[in-house]
């Protein structure tokens, strides 16, 4: 496996799907060779920024790639900034036509 450098701008899931690898297993490499492989906390403009996609339409798997971040980390920052949880799938609507 070629050594990336931090900023050759490749994520740990970037990697993991080029390799077939688990982003544990690019971790454990790359930590061995002296990588920080510590995730980055959204900047305030990432927040803000990361927020407008998913009101355009963007999936939080296309943002959390984008920022090289979990679903469930990228999810739970824009929570904590302030984005509405969605409901459930399959849950919107499920009471109309009901009186």
């Amino acid at each position: 496996m070629r050594i990336y450098q931090q900023d050759d701008g490749a994520t740990v899931f970037s990697l993991a799907k080029q390799f077939g690898i688990t982003r544990q297993t690019v971790g454990q490499h790359l930590r061995a060779r002296g990588v920080d492989t510590t995730r980055l906390v959204l900047q305030p403009e990432d927040v803000a920024l990361a927020i407008e996609l998913y009101q355009a339409g963007w999936a939080y798997a296309q943002i959390a790639e984008k920022f090289g971040m979990s679903q469930t980390g990228l999810r739970d920052r824009l929570h904590q900034a302030g984005l509405p949880k969605a409901e459930p799938f399959g849950r919107r609507g499920r009471n109309l036509g009901r009186a």
